[in-house]
């Protein structure tokens, strides 16, 4: 009774949703992206939608639920809110949050599929403040040997893709090309290399006019024409990675106080330059700090929340910057605000090799669709319908919810799992007939056989019955 109205439940549906798991008794809803999300987090949750994206490997596409193991796979791919374009980015498993039912899970994996050759501008934003070259220039030399690394020089450049370039500038008092003059997008990695070794540690010096140099290099510098045509011809997104030893600091009276005002308008420039919609280009900003954090403490934890001196500075808000708060550390909060405006990550790193891993995050290879295995502590939690929440961190802010309903009477066949393997596979339902069929058999026999034992008691008796004269 149960299948037969499971089976009628599903010839008279007709709308798409909630659509049947394959091979189970699940159903899913259509995914609901957040108002605010800035790219959606498109989950693919049927066959069709799995085609549409042209993915070539179907079956790790579509959805997958294990009511035994209490686990879920689903596959999702990034897209413009806006606009019916994909949008490709290189997502590690720590900034994916999978959410369900308020829960957050633990045991995830992600697994990217797809990597494809788009193009990318890196733009480099150097601080050359005087506080690079104190000890006999220690911290920029750390700088000059990140760029130069084997790993850092294969990422900006990967042999599949000859789409990427980069421009790399200096900034203190202003921003300009290493080599004092305009700013250059280099192609290639032989010229690369030739403008780093000669022109990277060349002397220069002034106060930290960090936000102006976001600003600079997100408007004048994107528009210049040599750059903004490499971005157009390419198809390039531009990664701008800023870097600095200090805090924003443009006069000797600076404390950090006086920069909440001044990060909080660096912030809303951010943002809304990347979420104009009269733009193609969205620049994704990085922050790097070169040393130690200044203070215990980060940056609050919402999203657009405001600049206050509090939330920047703690107990140093009337702190002088220079040189009090310079000597102490690096301004990592502002660098958080600024990363999180900017769909990017905040670093802080002291040493060389560690900056040059930072270098080659930025320029991971991106990848057309993502899958996500997760698995619930305890199974119960399958034997009601829930929410699953799939949530970007520290980068593009996203937030897409799904609703899945288990199945009320009926389970699908246990998944099994192969000797080393991290999650279950799924068990076809032609599998379940080796137990259906015989059940089935037993209950037809049944069927038949009172009226066939009636039938033949009632022939035997009737000729066994004298015949009436």
């Amino acid at each position: 009774m149960p299948l037969l109205l499971l089976l009628v439940g599903c010839l008279f549906q007709t709308t798409e949703f909630p659509a049947p798991i394959e091979g189970t008794t699940y159903r899913i809803e259509d995914d609901v992206p957040a108002k605010d999300s800035e790219v959606r987090v498109d989950i693919m949750t049927n066959r069709r939608e799995c085609m549409e994206a042209k993915v070539v490997d179907l079956d790790a596409c579509l959805p997958r639920a294990d009511r035994a193991s209490g686990e879920l796979h689903l596959s999702f791919r990034l897209r413009d809110p806006q606009a019916p374009t994909d949008i490709f980015r290189a997502i590690s498993q720590d900034q994916l949050k999978v959410i369900q039912d308020r829960n957050i899970q633990n045991q995830v994996e992600l697994i990217p599929h797809e990597p494809i050759g788009t193009g990318q501008l890196f733009v480099l934003v150097i601080d050359g403040s005087g506080s690079m070259w104190e000890n006999d220039g220690a911290r920029i030399r750390k700088v000059y040997a990140a760029l130069l690394a084997p790993k850092v020089i294969d990422a900006f450049y990967p042999s599949h893709n000859s789409k990427t370039g980069v421009v790399a500038v200096r900034f203190s008092d202003k921003i300009t090309g290493l080599d004092g003059g305009p700013p250059q997008v280099v192609t290639n990695r032989e010229d690369y290399e030739k403008l780093i070794r000669d022109q990277l540690l060349t002397r220069t010096g002034g106060y930290t006019h960090l936000y102006d140099a976001l600003r600079i290099s997100l408007t004048e510098l994107l528009d210049y024409q040599p750059v903004s045509d490499f971005v157009k011809i390419k198809g390039a997104e531009p990664t701008v990675i800023l870097l600095t030893d200090g805090f924003n600091n443009e006069a000797a009276s600076d404390t950090c106080a006086t920069n909440a005002p001044k990060l909080q308008a660096a912030v809303d420039m951010l943002r809304e330059i990347r979420t104009n919609q009269a733009s193609s280009v969205r620049p994704t900003v990085y922050t790097v700090g070169l040393g130690t954090p200044y203070r215990k403490g980060n940056k609050p934890k919402g999203l657009n929340d405001a600049v206050t001196p509090q939330a920047l500075c703690g107990q140093f808000m009337d702190y002088r910057i220079d040189p009090d708060l310079e000597d102490q550390g690096i301004d990592h909060v502002s660098l958080q605000w600024i990363a999180e405006a900017g769909g990017g990550k905040s670093y802080v790193r002291e040493k060389a090799k560690d900056l040059a891993t930072v270098f080659a995050s930025a320029a991971a290879t991106r990848y057309r669709w993502y899958e996500v295995w997760y698995k619930v502590p305890d199974n119960f939690y399958h034997r009601r319908s829930f929410n699953v929440e799939f949530q970007l961190l520290s980068y593009d802010r996203a937030l897409t919810t799904v609703a899945v309903h288990p199945g009320t009477w009926l389970d699908a066949p246990t998944a099994t799992h192969a000797t080393g393997a991290t999650w279950h596979t799924p068990t076809p339902f032609r599998a379940s007939l080796a137990i259906l069929m015989p059940a089935l058999g037993v209950i037809v026999l049944l069927n038949y056989l009172g009226p066939a034992m009636f039938n033949a008691r009632r022939a035997v008796f009737r000729r066994a019955r004298p015949r009436r004269r």
